[in-house]
């Protein structure tokens, strides 16, 4: 089975506009990126939509019974605003995402953030440099402002600013609906790229040893818990 690694959108966004967007929220409404353990230097992040859209709250919820709403940051920032009217999706946390110069975001993976699961995450380049190493799955990427991007962040990633800027993204979760399966399958897509899915090789040959285990054991109880493992696979 085959799963999809990254894809370049058929959209393209006028980068100048958002960043004098940028400039009018910057000076006051930066606030550190809470995973500590996930970067060095300074990463930090701006909520244009969050949880009960509240201004101060950056944090991001796995939970599908939050609620978000847009915040004042996005009622401020009309080009913003219109960018997202193209994603005809249900749009959860938005955020600008700053990574400082000389900073970097360890390699981590976020776990089910992928198209197959269900969930989108979008990037767009505000500024960046061409000396910003983004690293998917052992594959440097090379984003330029204004375009859109998905990746998939189930995959292991890291990102290391080593340029003399600060590297600034609008970043959108979404929920995958009609609109994202059409737009993932558009032959205009510029860039797309495929890859194995090695997660589920491994948790298939994970579970038939577990099954071949309890076949092994031969109780009526192992039988029956070998035969339901069976019939998930």
């Amino acid at each position: 089975m085959k799963v999809l690694k990254y894809l370049q959108l058929p959209f393209f966004f006028n980068a100048g506009v958002m960043l004098r967007e940028v400039e009018i929220l910057a000076d006051l409404h930066w606030r550190p990126h809470y995973q500590v353990k996930h970067y060095e230097g300074e990463w930090s992040a701006i909520p244009l939509r969050s949880i009960d859209g509240k201004s101060d709250n950056i944090i991001i919820s796995p939970s599908n019974d939050k609620e978000y709403g847009d915040t004042e940051f996005l009622e401020r920032s009309p080009y913003f605003t219109n960018i997202l009217h193209n994603f005809k999706c249900e749009l959860q946390a938005v955020r600008l995402l700053k990574l400082n110069a000389g900073s970097s975001i360890k390699e981590h993976r976020d776990a089910d953030l992928n198209y197959e699961k269900g969930e989108v995450r979008f990037h767009i380049p505000v500024i960046t440099h061409s000396e910003v190493e983004f690293i998917l799955d052992n594959e440097r990427l090379y984003l330029k402002e204004g375009e859109c991007w998905y990746m998939n962040f189930n995959l292991h990633h890291h990102i290391n600013n080593k340029s003399s800027i600060d590297r600034i993204h609008l970043v959108i979760d979404a929920a995958v609906n009609d609109w994202v399966i059409d737009l993932f399958n558009d032959a205009d897509c510029p860039i797309k790229k495929e890859i194995e899915d090695t997660s589920r090789k491994f948790n298939v040959a994970t579970t038939n040893q577990i099954i071949q285990n309890l076949l092994e054991m031969n109780t009526e109880t192992s039988i029956k818990m070998a035969n339901d493992l069976a019939k998930g696979l």
